[in-house]
């Protein structure tokens, strides 16, 4: 039987892998323009610029859709701090992902209703979304109008400045991008944290079992766990 997440709602989820597909194009096109040469659409660094703009627009588009399903759909509760989340919470779950996750300990905070992030995931979540994402829309809008930018700060040129900010909070996202993926293999199974954001739910799985350090999947293992939901979320 299916059982549907109502914290992983349809907006949510589209949201999400729509996030995903913008933001990997705006990093391919990004790569692209330091290395294309100038030319003639649909060729060149023109062509890298008139994708980057425009995923770029839809991507500030959808972090709008994602601030107001935070202040008015109820997503924003995920993100509050809670008390626990700093002591014992973040050293409880760096103790899991450095050691207990490769011994198969039991996870200290599961994904429920209630808690849809681990204290670890809304500390980074809370930079990722609330700063370094802000912070780089801010200077990817800004360099669309470049003529508008002070031709110097600080002795810096006024440009140059906004792009190497753009860039870097760019590369940390992208980062980031790579331990989102990493963790989204962390389940019972390497596919079933992303069903499980695709679809809302969680299906059994129950030709599947976890074993435990030394067991190596021998039947009648004592360490032998049945796997019918996600330990972990995306």
């Amino acid at each position: 039987m299916r059982h549907e997440s109502s914290s992983y709602p349809l907006w949510l989820r589209c949201w999400h892998w729509s996030n995903a597909l913008l933001f990997v194009t705006l990093l391919v096109t990004g790569l692209s323009m330091h290395y294309a040469q100038i030319g003639p659409r649909p060729l060149g660094f023109r062509s890298d610029v008139l994708i980057h703009n425009t995923a770029g627009i839809l991507l500030t588009l959808f972090y709008g859709l994602f601030l107001y399903g935070n202040l008015r759909l109820g997503n924003g509760r995920y993100y509050r701090i809670v008390p626990g989340d700093f002591e014992p919470g973040l050293i409880r779950q760096i103790r899991y992902y450095l050691w207990g996750i490769f011994v198969r300990s039991p996870h200290p905070y599961p994904h429920s209703e209630e808690r849809k992030f681990n204290p670890l995931q809304k500390m980074f979540y809370l930079v990722v979304m609330y700063l370094l994402f802000p912070v780089m829309t801010v200077t990817g809008w800004a360099l669309l109008f470049p003529y508008r930018l002070p031709a110097e700060i600080l002795g810096v040129p006024g440009i140059g400045l906004w792009a190497l900010g753009h860039t870097y909070i760019g590369f940390l996202l992208s980062l980031f991008m790579v331990v989102h993926i990493y963790l989204g293999t962390t389940g019972p199974t390497l596919g079933t944290l992303f069903r499980f954001m695709l679809y809302s739910h969680a299906e059994p799985e129950p030709a599947s079992t976890a074993h435990g350090p030394g067991s190596a999947g021998r039947p009648g293992s004592h360490d032998e766990v049945p796997v019918t939901v996600p330990k972990e979320h995306t």
